[in-house]
């Protein structure tokens, strides 16, 4: 199940997440994290050119030991800096050019210069793949609509959110060829936080994270766990994009990895769904 994860990067630039305690990694947890990935065949990388120093500090652990990842970058015109520009910056942080190339927003990726240097660099074989960050089902059909579809889409997907995963949504990507990328598996942290922080900041969701804590209790794992094994049993997901706050961290959740979630358990779990936009963007919340 290893080979489905992608290490998320933003906590080695930036403080990242709600529950996030330990703030910006230093780079001897980053050294640390990064070798335990590599040990353990996790291969993937999700990073950003608005990660801080993520990409500095993925090539320095390179410059070190010579070892590669295949790094998923995400790119934005916000910077007004060109694709060539951020990929050479990109380069001269890695040592080496990303796997893929995702816009960070639907605004980016329908970008006529994103569409035309993207695709010239795939078909000279300087990167792999190229995408999109979304947000919503609205823009994916937009998206698809497109003449240039992607090889990859970075959706959320978690207890609460089960918006992508439609089957008639599922099944159109699959024929298309597009891989899903899963991410937002602990809403940005907000699985790890306690009840009562909760039910002070998203008052209309108790019954649903009643519910939903019972069953995670009943699996012996907290909610952020049991999420995190849900997404990345979905057959419909090919990979999924999870950060940690620091190397136990990490390793907490392989040993999660190994455990089975009851059939009774998934059943209950896929009835439960929040279309409460106020809980599953997180660009809306109103921390107290």
């Amino acid at each position: 199940m290893t080979k489905k994860i992608v290490l998320g990067t933003a906590q080695f630039g930036l403080n990242y997440g709600i529950s996030n305690k330990y703030g910006k990694l230093k780079f001897k947890e980053i050294f640390k994290i990064l070798s335990y990935c590599y040990n353990k065949k996790i291969d993937f990388l999700d990073t950003a050119t608005a990660y801080g120093s993520s990409e500095d500090d993925i090539g320095k652990f390179f410059k070190l030991t010579k070892k590669k990842f295949k790094v998923v970058t995400k790119y934005t015109f916000q910077n007004n800096k060109t694709i060539k520009e951020q990929l050479r910056k990109t380069f001269n942080s890695l040592g080496y050019y990303p796997y893929a190339i995702l816009a960070h927003s639907k605004k980016d990726y329908l970008n006529k210069k994103f569409q035309i240097e993207v695709r010239k660099l795939k078909k000279k074989k300087i990167i792999k793949s190229f995408g999109v960050s979304l947000y919503s089902i609205s823009e994916l059909k937009t998206i698809l609509k497109s003449k240039n579809k992607p090889d990859i889409i970075q959706i959320p997907v978690n207890l609460l959110d089960k918006r992508f995963l439609d089957k008639k949504v599922v099944e159109n990507l699959k024929r298309k060829s597009i891989k899903i990328f899963a991410r937002s598996i602990f809403l940005q942290g907000l699985f790890f936080k306690n009840k009562k922080f909760v039910m002070k900041n998203f008052k209309n969701i108790k019954g649903i994270y009643e519910k939903l804590g019972s069953i995670a209790k009943k699996e012996n794992m907290n909610l952020g766990e049991l999420s995190l094994n849900w997404v990345l049993n979905l057959k419909q997901i090919d990979k999924v994009v999870i950060a940690v706050d620091n190397l136990d961290h990490l390793k907490n959740n392989l040993d999660i990895c190994k455990k089975k979630i009851s059939k009774i358990s998934i059943n209950q779990i896929e009835k439960i769904n929040s279309n409460n936009n106020i809980i599953i963007r997180p660009d809306l919340w109103k921390i107290k």
